[in-house]
């Protein structure tokens, strides 16, 4: 696996270097300060993922992320940041993860498991995976829920939210940290603010600019949006 370190504080991409190599020693590690080093880099030679800052000098991270995803095979994007509030911008350029500075070993090596089951070097199990229960906090009692139970997440600023049958549960955490957690068990990204379970969607209804609405089988028969970003994701997932 190749792997671009994207930052302008030197301190910040050598700490971030050191972690990557303890917990894949594996990986080559290549860095650029800022975001025009990094696509130059880039068209050099093929990347698998890179952790990019969003704020850099000149051009931002999220506006290079556009320029990287328009690339012949672009690499997976994983933004590292001390700015908690534009995650929902990431998702929406169909970010990979989004990781909140300081960075922690353990929060850094999912980032990894999900890029090598991504190229089929480590996926887990789809039945162990879908078997997986999560915590969700529902009112004062915390309750440990199926993943396969779950049709869908909404974040709503910082609050998160998981839909099960009969109403939503609340994620202890923020969706990207859910995001990391839950598609690797097969849940798919559908919009900015939205994860959603193909296996739990009921109907597929055509909505304003060649878009969707998703029914989910809960209690309501919720609908859940779909993005133009993620169509392609979304179409593949349930077969259209």
């Amino acid at each position: 696996m190749r792997a671009l370190i994207v930052d302008d504080e030197p301190l910040v991409r050598s700490e971030l270097v050191y972690a990557l190599e303890r917990v894949a020693p594996e990986v080559e590690i290549a860095e650029a300060g800022d975001a025009v080093e990094a696509l130059a880099e880039l068209a050099r030679r093929p990347y698998d993922v890179v952790f990019l800052d969003i704020s850099l000098p000149g051009l931002s991270g999220l506006e290079a992320t556009k320029v990287i995803a328009a690339l012949a095979n672009p690499p997976h994007v994983v933004f590292v940041t001390a700015d908690e509030s534009r995650a929902l911008d990431a998702f929406e350029l169909a970010a990979l993860d989004y990781l909140v500075k300081p960075v922690s070993e353990a929060r850094l090596a999912r980032s990894v498991e999900r890029v090598r089951g991504l190229r089929g070097e480590a996926a887990v199990a789809p039945n162990e995976n879908r078997a997986a229960r999560v915590a969700l906090e529902d009112g004062e009692r915390t309750r440990l829920v199926k993943i396969a139970e779950i049709r869908y997440v909404q974040a709503n600023g910082h609050l998160v939210t998981a839909r099960v049958f009969e109403g939503d549960l609340r994620w202890k955490g923020s969706l990207a940290d859910c995001a990391a957690r839950l598609e690797p068990a097969g849940l798919i990204r559908c919009h900015r603010a939205y994860l959603v379970n193909p296996e739990r969607v009921v109907e597929v209804e055509p909505f304003f600019g060649g878009s969707y609405l998703l029914r989910v089988d809960d209690k309501a028969r919720s609908e859940v949006p779909v993005s133009r970003n993620f169509l392609p994701a979304v179409r593949k997932a349930l077969g259209l």
